[in-house]
C-alpha cells in the first residue's frame, strides 16, 4: 500500500492568518522532483545540565529524561562535541606533560561521553564525534589555566594561534591516543604508560576540530587534517573503519580549497579520506521576548542560507575534485541575543512562542534541502540551560538553541519537530511536485536607483525587485560588503574592510537581467574583517520607468512539502 504524506508548514508570524487561510496547496503525486536521501538529526553538546552529578555532589533530577529523550528520538549520524568552555570534559591531557608525568585523566571527560553512546551508538545508531577542544599547551601560551569548578564555563580557554610543534604531530598524536582509548580501549601515552579503558565505542564517524577555533586558514587546516587523519589512521585505526568529517563548520569558502585533493600533500596526500564537509547556520533577531519579530527574522536568514547554499556551497563541491564528498548540515538553529547573559531567569526570558517559531524554521530548512540532495541537517541542539545556581550551574549555556525543557528533560516544540521529521520522513521517500498558491501582495513604491543594506550580528539577505513586472535589473553601480561608508545614494568603500572587488561582481552576477534576486553575503564573500559588525551596501538600477524597492527576503505564509 503506497504512503502517502503532506508536510505543511504555516508561518503564521511572517503575514498574517488571513493570507494563509487563502493560500492553497496543490499536489500533482505522478510528478515526482527528487528521491530523499536526507537523514534529520542533531547535536548534543556537553555542558552542566546533562552532568549525572553536578560539581557541587547535588544529584542532575533531568539527567535520567534528558538521555532517554536522546533515546527516543533514534536518530542516526548524531554529534556529540565536547566544547571549549568547558575543558574538563573536552579535553583528556589538561596540563602539557613533563619529562616524568602526564596528566591524561578520563574522569571528566567519559560520564556524559557514555551516557551519549548508551543512548545512540549501542542502540545501533551512528554517530558523529568531534572532541574539537586542541589542549592549550599544544599551542605557543603563557597562559593555559582553567576554572577548578567543572561546571563553570570559560569561553577564555582557546589560546593561541601557533602549534609548539608546527608539523603538528604531537597534535596528531594527541588525537590517535584519544581515539585509540575509545576505540580500542587503551592508549599508551607520551611516557609507554598504558591506559586501559573500562570499554570500547563503536566510532562511525569523526569530525575534525569546530568552526577555525585557534584562528585556522584553510591551509593551515587542511595540514593539520591531513597529518591527523594518517596519524589517526596508522596507531588507532589501521583497518579504517572511521568515516571522516571535515572542515568542521569553519567558513564554506574553504570548501574549494580542501575538496581539492591536490592540496592535500602530507599523510596519504590525495588518498585522505574526505567523506564528508560539514558547515553550520544560525538565524537570530534583534529582540529575545518580541515575538512579532521572529517570523521575519529566523526565515529570512534560513531564506538567506538556502540561497546561498544553492548558489555557492553546492556549486563549489559539484566543480571540485572530490565532488562525492556528502554535506553535513551539523549545527541549524536559533540563537537569541544576549543568550549567554545571566540574569534571564529560570526561563530564559524567552517565550512559549519562541520553541515553535524555531522548530518551523528547521522544518522549513529541511523542505528546502530535502530537494537539494543535502546529506545530514543536525539540528542545534539537545540540551542548553540558563544559569540554576540551586542545583549548582553556575552560568548559562545558550538556552536558546535546547531542543530539552532544562526543567525536566522532557522535549519542548522543537525536539517535536525533529521527532516528527525523523518519524516520517526518511531516505528514499519520493518527494513529489507541490505548489502553494498565495494571493500577491502589493509591491513597495519604486525608486531608480534604489539601495538595499544587510546589517547587524545575524546579516540577512536582502531582496531586489524592479517593480515593472517586464523590467530587469540593469545594473549594480555600488556594492560592497565590509564597513563601507555614507549612506544611499552615496556609498564609499573603507579601506578598513571591504570586499567592493568581488562584490560588485558577485551581485551582478545573481542580479542583472533579471526581475528579482536575493543578495546574502555570508557566507558568499566571506568575513572580510572577523569581530566587526559589518555592512552590506548594494546601489542597484532598473530598466523601465517605475525603478526599484529593496526588502528582506519575503516568506510565503504556507510552505508544503508532499512526499510518496
Amino acid at each position: 500500500m503506497s504512503r502517502f504524506t503532506l508536510f505543511c508548514l504555516v508561518v503564521v508570524a511572517v503575514l498574517s492568518l488571513s493570507h494563509a487561510d487563502s493560500s492553497t496547496v496543490e499536489v500533482d503525486w505522478d510528478s515526482q522532483v527528487a528521491v530523499s536521501r536526507t537523514i534529520t538529526t542533531l547535536q548534543v553538546v556537553s555542558n552542566p545540565i546533562l552532568d549525572r552529578v553536578f560539581s557541587n555532589g547535588k544529584v542532575n533530577p533531568i539527567h535520567d529524561n534528558a538521555f532517554t529523550s536522546l533515546k527516543n528520538l533514534q536518530a542516526e549520524m548524531v554529534r556529540f562535541v565536547p566544547w571549549f568552555p568547558y575543558p574538563w570534559t573536552a579535553v583528556a591531557e589538561l596540563k602539557q606533560p613533563t619529562s616524568t608525568s602526564t596528566s591524561w585523566n578520563f574522569d571528566y571527560v567519559l560520564p556524559q561521553f557514555e551516557d551519549f553512546m548508551h543512548a545512540t551508538s549501542d542502540e545501533g545508531h551512528t554517530t558523529v564525534i568531534n572532541f574539537s577542544t586542541q589542549p592549550c599547551w599544544l599551542f605557543k601560551n603563557t597562559d593555559c589555566s582553567f576554572p577548578s569548578n567543572p561546571d563553570e564555563s570559560d569561553f577564555g580557554y582557546v589560546r593561541g594561534t601557533e602549534l609548539v610543534d608546527s608539523t603538528a604531530t604531537d597534535l596528531a598524536m594527541y588525537y590517535a591516543r584519544l581515539i585509540s582509548y575509545f576505540k580500542n580501549g587503551y592508549m599508551v601515552d607520551e611516557h609507554g604508560v598504558n591506559h586501559t579503558a573500562a570499554r570500547t565505542f563503536n566510532l562511525t564517524y569523526w569530525e575534525v576540530f569546530n568552526e577555525a577555533e585557534h584562528g585556522y586558514t584553510q591551509e593551515q587546516y587542511t595540514h593539520d587534517y591531513d597529518v591527523l587523519v594518517a596519524k589517526v589512521r596508522e596507531l588507532a585505526d589501521p583497518q579504517h573503519t572511521i568515516k571522516w568529517v571535515g572542515i568542521g563548520g569553519a567558513d564554506p569558502a574553504w570548501i574549494p580549497y580542501f575538496l581539492n585533493t591536490s592540496n592535500h600533500v602530507l599523510g596519504e596526500g590525495k588518498n585522505t579520506p574526505l567523506d564528508f564537509v560539514s558547515t553550520h547556520f544560525y538565524a537570530g533577531t534583534s529582540n529575545r521576548t518580541d515575538t512579532t519579530t521572529y517570523g521575519p527574522s529566523f526565515f529570512a536568514a534560513a531564506d538567506g542560507f538556502i540561497s546561498s547554499v544553492r548558489t555557492t556551497l553546492l556549486p563549489a563541491r559539484d566543480k571540485s575534485s572530490s565532488p562525492t564528498t556528502k554535506l553535513d548540515f551539523d549545527e541549524l538553529g536559533v540563537i537569541m541575543p544576549g543568550d549567554n547573559d545571566p540574569g534571564h531567569g529560570i526561563d530564559a526570558d524567552l517565550p512559549g512562542l519562541y520553541w515553535n517559531a524555531a522548530g518551523s524554521m528547521y522544518a522549513y530548512l529541511f523542505g528546502n534541502f530535502v530537494v537539494d540532495g543535502i546529506d545530514v541537517l543536525g539540528h542545534s541542539q539537545l540540551a542548553g540551560s540558563p544559569e540554576i545556581p540551586d542545583w549548582g550551574i553556575p552560568l548559562p549555556q545558550y538556552p536558546s538553541v535546547s531542543l530539552l525543557s532544562w526543567k525536566t528533560g522532557f522535549g519542548n516544540a522543537r525536539y517535536w519537530v525533529l521527532r516528527l521529521l525523523i518519524v516520517h520522513f526518511a531516505p528514499g521517500d519520493r518527494i513529489v511536485k507541490t505548489t502553494v498558491l498565495t494571493p500577491p501582495t502589493p509591491p513597495a513604491p519604486g525608486t531608480d536607483p534604489f539601495c538595499a543594506e544587510s546589517v547587524g550580528e545575524v546579516y540577512p539577505p536582502v531582496f531586489l525587485q524592479c517593480n515593472d513586472p517586464a523590467a530587469v535589473i540593469t545594473n549594480i553601480a555600488f556594492a560592497d560588503w565590509g564597513t563601507p561608508q555614507g549612506s544611499c545614494p552615496n556609498y564609499s568603500i573603507s579601506q578598513a574592510c571591504s570586499t567592493a572587488s568581488q562584490a560588485a561582481q558577485w551581485a551582478s552576477d545573481l542580479c542583472l537581467g533579471n526581475n528579482s534576486c536575493t543578495l546574502a553575503p555570508y557566507p558568499a564573500l566571506g568575513d572580510p574583517c572577523v569581530g566587526t559588525v559589518k555592512r552590506l551596501a548594494v546601489l542597484v538600477h532598473c530598466s523601465g520607468t517605475q525603478g526599484g524597492h529593496s526588502s528582506s527576503v519575503p516568506s510565503a505564509p504556507v510552505f508544503a512539502l508532499a512526499v510518496r
